[in-house]
């Protein structure tokens, strides 16, 4: 064994105390703005390089894995990370650490926000952040697009799921599915249709399954975000299909613009991004609505890591696994841009709010700006405009 490969095996072995798990991962809760990319990078500063909890290889293996898993991989990679330090219990309180002051926080926020959210301040202060949250959307959605888009084949299933949501109204879970059933029989030989067909059915009767058999309210938060935790291939930004879908298209809990003002209160708290489901809880049921909201929101992370630590390696070098997800990957990059439309006219009022929006893309998109750096220049924006509008009257 080299050097390089001793250092790396000794580097894996690295264990934390309870103490310094608990503690690092909670003051990460507080601090982690910005978004996925900005909160993985926190991490890889610590854990690889300043404490050495991981080897680089190891790092980038977890990473690997938690990008295939719907749901947040920043979370993921805390409760993966809290899991080998300090099995079960080590990551569940990772994750649990990773979340909890974001989620206090977007409580109280989306209390402020029904209570007081008509204030002159407060509208002042979201007419400078939403259009830059739709900014820095517009620029996830490019992310997201070069790193699904491998090949022309996927190219056309991003440009068909755009249009069977946009235009056919379809149902975007079949979308989904049958973008990642072609990708598999593309990859695997056309053969592989006769193996497949027949799953198809039952897939889509799962789907049409996939309503609420009771009218109480609670039931229909904890199921619509439990699906959600489970469904968001893509990461935090396909999380936005399904509450739009859901909460603000079938339900009616909240409009697009309400939903968009979620979505900027999320990146102006520290958290994973997908926190904005708390605020969407909270206004379909109260505080018992956003504790339900979150809790089974991101459940599924949990389970998903947890259950999946010991076969990492067997579904990375699975084929049919990658294909499909890669199917599913290219699809979600489509269905979000038809949900981003949908959010436009809730930000872009004006033109000084379509500058803002621009201003906010270029920056991420093209100038590779730190997105934690532009959601702090978008609040400290909206807070001096809100001042100044204030001071003016």
């Amino acid at each position: 064994m080299t050097d390089t490969q001793q250092n790396n095996s000794n580097t894996d072995h690295q264990m934390p105390s309870w103490r310094e798990v608990f503690l690092y991962f909670l003051f990460l809760g507080f601090i982690n703005i910005g978004g996925p990319v900005a909160q993985i990078t926190m991490m890889f500063n610590h854990m690889v390089e300043k404490r050495q909890w991981l080897s680089k290889d190891r790092f980038v293996k977890i990473m690997a894995f938690c990008h295939m898993l719907p749901g947040p991989e920043a979370l993921q990679l805390a409760i993966y990370v809290g899991y080998l330090k300090r099995k079960l219990w080590g990551g569940v309180l990772a994750g649990v650490t990773f979340i909890l002051p974001g989620a206090v926080a977007m409580m109280v926020l989306s209390w402020l926000y029904v209570s007081y959210g008509k204030l002159p301040q407060v509208t002042n202060a979201l007419y400078v952040l939403k259009p830059a949250v739709l900014g820095i959307i517009a620029a996830g959605i490019i992310k997201l697009g070069r790193a699904s888009i491998r090949n022309a084949f996927l190219a056309v299933l991003l440009v068909g799921a755009f249009v069977g949501m946009r235009f056919a109204g379809i149902n975007f879970l079949l979308i989904l599915l049958i973008a990642g059933v072609l990708n598999l029989i593309v990859d695997q030989g056309w053969p592989l249709l006769k193996k497949t067909a027949p799953t198809l059915p039952a897939a889509i009767g799962a789907i049409g399954l996939a309503i609420p058999f009771t009218d109480s309210r609670l039931f229909q938060v904890a199921w619509l975000f439990l699906k959600t935790g489970l469904l968001s291939f893509g990461g935090a930004y396909a999380s936005l299909v399904f509450v739009q879908r859901g909460a603000v298209a079938q339900y009616h809990w909240l409009s697009d613009g309400q939903l968009l003002d979620g979505v900027a209160l999320s990146v102006a708290t520290p958290g994973p991004f997908m926190l904005f489901t708390t605020f969407v809880g909270y206004l379909a049921s109260g505080v018992i609505g956003a504790v339900l909201a979150t809790f089974f929101v991101f459940l599924p992370s949990f389970f998903f890591v947890i259950a999946g630590v010991h076969y990492v390696e067997k579904v990375r070098d699975n084929r049919m696994i990658q294909a499909f997800l890669a199917g599913v990957s290219a699809a979600v990059v489509g269905v979000i841009a038809v949900v981003s439309l949908d959010l436009i006219p809730g930000a872009l009022t004006d033109w000084i709010t379509v500058a803002i929006s621009v201003a906010a893309f270029l920056l991420i998109a093209f100038l590779k700006r730190d997105v934690a750096l532009v959601a702090v220049g978008a609040m400290v924006g909206g807070i001096v405009y809100a001042s100044v509008r204030a001071f003016a009257l």
